[in-house]
């Protein structure tokens, strides 16, 4: 048995607990400084992360040889999180070039390269094949959720930097000790609802999440079950007609309506047990379409269209909508019980005025950060020279009506023109402002274009006569000119 000193026992004890702290956090940081001795903000995360594996190796060096075994049972916790904190960190370079080659390589999964040499060090260390596995899975999410949030998520105002703990914690859980213990590859209960303005990049939010779920590793064959690209799958819901909405949601079976000439698999169908499934504009949907995507999230099976055949769905489910999600509630235009299925975690994505207005700075890091895209390798002479066009086109106090889409379209307009003509700003919130114009015109044409006017935003004439207390027949007259 391996007795520990007064002195190792506190170091292990601080880099155990560091195994469970969000990395994004502010508490992660004052964390890391404490045991370096440093001051705050005077090292980036992955500067600090160098520092502390090179004081841990030598620590764990002094120790002549490691395995979970040598030690006291009270001891054994903190040295198996120390231990695993050491090798997470030291395979992180070839995790991350790994998430690059699957992601290149697509759907099919791909052989751990470097999985011999990671198993070889789990078994050493005294861990069971069932551990090993369970374990490299976990490096393995931990790095594509702490790779993903990363490179999606830009800026440094208030509001971003606490976007990343928010995602950081909805797919570890605050307590990523419980999540090891209880709910590790058990999240698939654990809905999300993003909420926020055309533009801020929910999209983007959800793929991040959707690409970070846990997928099982098979020690045999030396490959993870599943390849994280195909466990996101992605509808938008305002994008097909409530005649078709529900083959894409549920899938059809050959024959089951006029057009249905071959089988078709819907969204539920697509998404795998490792899986999340992102729906857009949820906000959006008729009240028949709300029910059936309650029953799938409340019975985890649904049937394709035309079919009896129950299939289960075991996935995730992410939504969005950029309208006000507790007016449409109150409005009785989106159900309560649907609301409370999807809002385990509701995240409001924060939109360009407001981290402009929390950081001026922010954007020029986000200048810098989006031409980096567009051009694929570092480009800061370039960034200059557009953030130098933006600031003498934009007003200083523009609003960004678009977001950060419009800013990406903007730089890519300066490339392409040399110049960028900022869009004149309209209602984003409703289409049917009452201008002079209509003012002056009659109350039928005022009623028919309120009525076209609601449609368009609810979908269906039912919640239009039910918002204007008309019988449905006269809302269909006013809405299609009969």
């Amino acid at each position: 048995m391996k007795k520990l000193s007064a002195e190792q026992n506190d170091f292990f004890e601080q880099i155990a607990s560091l195994a469970f702290v969000n990395p994004f956090s502010e508490q992660r940081e004052q964390a890391d400084c404490q045991l370096l001795n440093i001051a705050i903000h005077s090292a980036s995360i992955f500067q600090r992360s160098e520092k502390i594996q090179l004081l841990l190796a030598t620590k764990l060096q002094e120790l002549a040889g490691f395995n979970i075994t040598y030690f006291k049972a009270e001891d054994q916790q903190k040295m198996k999180y120390s231990w695993l904190f050491y090798q997470f960190h030291e395979f992180q370079q070839d995790f991350i070039e790994f998430i690059e080659t699957q992601r290149m390589a697509g759907d099919k999964p791909i052989e751990l390269p470097f999985a011999k040499e990671l198993i070889c060090c789990f078994k050493q260390a005294g861990f069971s094949d069932t551990e090993t596995e369970k374990f490299i899975a976990l490096f393995y999410q931990l790095h594509r959720g702490f790779y993903f949030i990363n490179s999606a998520i830009l800026g440094n105002c208030a509001s971003i930097i606490d976007l990343r703990v928010r995602l950081w914690n909805n797919i570890f859980t605050f307590n990523p000790q419980w999540y090891v213990d209880f709910l590790c590859g058990k999240m698939e209960d654990f809905s999300t609802l993003l909420l926020g303005e055309t533009g801020t990049g929910k999209t983007l939010v959800a793929h991040t999440i959707g690409c970070s779920g846990f997928i099982p590793f098979d020690i045999r064959k030396k490959c993870f079950k599943e390849s994280f690209t195909r466990s996101f799958q992605f509808i938008n819901l305002s994008q097909y007609p409530a005649s078709l909405l529900e083959s894409e949601l549920f899938g059809h079976k050959k024959g089951a309506f006029t057009g249905a000439i071959d089988h078709h698999q819907g969204l539920f169908a697509r998404c795998s047990e490792y899986g999340a499934v992102f729906i857009d504009e949820i906000g959006d949907i008729d009240m028949p379409t709300q029910v059936k995507i309650l029953n799938v999230i409340q019975d985890r099976v649904f049937c394709p269209v035309g079919s009896h055949e129950k299939m289960r769905f075991s996935g995730r489910v992410i939504t969005a909508t950029n309208r006000n999600i507790e007016q449409l509630r109150k409005e009785g235009v989106f159900r309560d019980d649907l609301y409370y299925r999807l809002c385990s975690d509701v995240i409001k994505i924060p939109s360009l005025q407001q981290r402009l207005q929390e950081n001026p700075d922010e954007l020029e890091h986000l200048i810098v950060s989006l031409v980096n895209r567009v051009t694929a390798i570092p480009a800061p002479l370039l960034a200059e020279r557009i953030e130098d066009h933006i600031r003498k086109a934009v007003p200083k106090n523009y609003a960004w009506p678009g977001n950060v889409r419009e800013l990406e379209q903007c730089i890519r307009q300066i490339c392409i023109t040399g110049q960028y003509q900022v869009a004149k700003e309209t209602n984003t919130n409703s289409e049917f402002t009452l201008s002079e114009n209509l003012v002056e015109n009659s109350s039928q044409q005022l009623l028919q274009r309120y009525c076209r006017f609601l449609y368009k935003t609810q979908g269906n004439y039912e919640a239009v006569a039910r918002i204007t207390q008309m019988d449905r027949r006269t809302v269909k007259k006013y809405i299609v000119g009969e």
